[in-house]
């Protein structure tokens, strides 16, 4: 497993601006592809804007897309062979409102009629939460198949929610970038990698490191 501090053109918020997984990783012109990403990378811009990671979520199954993706940006994934679904909502910063992995999704209440559409395009059970009583779950925590760590005002009711929808074996609550309590602003994560943010403390790190990888 590779941890690596990471700052976007400067930018500490490196989850706005990337979205992966073990399947593929989605990433803004300049991003430095990393040798462990997987071979499914693609350099595009999302809704006109580098923001990739706050406008897409997406799991190994599917790529979720807002309705405000370009043409242009729709023909680059279909180019690199990921499997996309454009998202049939008014709501556009899907990075933001969807905590998914390759086993379920948390979504936000402002998602409530897409449930559905969701579940089948991901391929995975969803349901609605809220992590540290925000209603953006998909900024308030990163996650990978083994385990996540969320907003640090998280209950513990939220946490065993989170755990039990997206089968996962531990979570924890944190912080990331000295102190912020949202997570996926600050991080993106598969089961091979993590990025976080150059500002990220080595004791943030640890708790990441002891939440989501595997040990022998």
């Amino acid at each position: 497993m590779e941890i690596e501090k990471y700052n976007y053109q400067g930018d500490t918020n490196v989850g706005f601006y990337a979205t992966v997984n073990n399947s593929y990783a989605v990433i803004p012109r300049q991003f430095e592809e990393k040798e462990y990403f997987p071979e499914k990378t693609v350099q595009t811009r999302i809704a006109g804007t580098n923001l990739v990671g706050l406008f897409t979520a997406g799991n190994s199954n599917c790529l979720l897309l807002p309705e405000s993706v370009k043409e242009r940006e729709v023909e680059k994934i279909e180019e690199s062979g990921i499997n996309y679904h454009i998202l049939d909502s008014i709501e556009n910063a899907l990075g933001n409102i969807i905590l998914v992995n390759d086993r379920g999704a948390v979504i936000s209440p402002e998602l409530e009629d897409r449930k559905k559409e969701i579940a089948e395009a991901l391929g995975v059970e969803v349901e609605i939460g809220e992590i540290g009583s925000i209603e953006n779950p998909g900024v308030c925590g990163v996650v990978n198949s083994k385990g996540a760590v969320i907003h640090r005002d998280a209950s513990t009711e939220e946490a065993e929610h989170v755990k039990e929808v997206l089968q996962l074996e531990d979570i924890n609550i944190g912080t990331i970038n000295m102190g912020s309590p949202y997570i996926g602003s600050g991080s993106v994560a598969s089961d091979d990698f993590i990025l976080v943010g150059h500002d990220t403390t080595g004791p943030e790190i640890g708790r990441l490191d002891r939440v989501t990888v595997e040990r022998d």
